[in-house]
């Protein structure tokens, strides 16, 4: 049944997602995406099949693979719910930290997104995998770099000409901590985020006595 299934969509050009258009199937596509990250959660992505999401959803594999024909385009679409709603955590930032400090903004940011991953553990997993759309990835960084842009430049004093490097910077210490959440075991990890936190704080202090 699964060659048949590879044998189709390859005949028929690359699997898609199918788009729910009423109430009931956008109920269950949610239901589908839920039950995924407790599996991704519980398994690793690598690991977890389409059968055990499906057990989890307490929907037939069926039903899945009618709205997710394979795991990667279940994952990416899980990972650009669980995105977007980061990108409206770093929104609320830009609307409610404007006139702290840029130092303080940064610690903002790292408190939220441990918040989130706290909320959505399945993130670091979703954000580590190896088959995310490099085009996909690339969108996204740059959307996330520029909300983080925006929170710097809203900063008291603001930071104006290294609001790109810092951004950058920030960015790239956002992607180390995901991934130090991916692996628990990794103390030596989130010692390395710690100090590197406290780095970026200095490093803020200065941009913003310069700007």
């Amino acid at each position: 049944m699964t060659n048949m299934r590879e044998s189709s969509q390859k005949s028929s050009g690359e699997p898609q997602t199918r788009v729910p258009k009423r109430r009931r199937g956008h109920d269950r596509v949610a239901v589908l995406l839920e039950a995924a990250a407790k599996v991704f959660v519980q398994k690793g992505y690598d690991a977890a099949t389409m059968t055990e999401i499906a057990a989890a959803a307490r929907s037939s594999i069926g039903s899945l693979y009618q709205f997710f024909p394979t795991k990667p385009l279940l994952a990416e679409a899980l990972h650009i719910e669980r995105l977007e709603r980061l990108k409206a955590v770093l929104r609320d930032i830009v609307e409610k930290s404007a006139g702290i400090s840029a130092a303080d903004s940064g610690e903002e940011i790292f408190d939220r997104l441990s918040a989130f991953i706290e909320t959505f553990p399945e993130y670091p997993v979703l954000a580590t995998r190896r088959d995310i759309p490099k085009e996909r990835k690339m969108r996204s960084r740059a959307e996330l770099k520029e909300l983080i842009s925006a929170i710097l430049r809203g900063a008291q004093p603001p930071i104006k000409d290294e609001v790109t490097l810092m951004s950058a910077i920030i960015l790239e210490l956002l992607r180390i901590a995901v991934v130090a959440a991916n692996e628990p075991e990794a103390a030596e990890d989130r010692r390395l985020v710690r100090e590197l936190r406290l780095m970026l704080r200095k490093r803020l202090e200065e941009a913003s006595t310069t700007a």
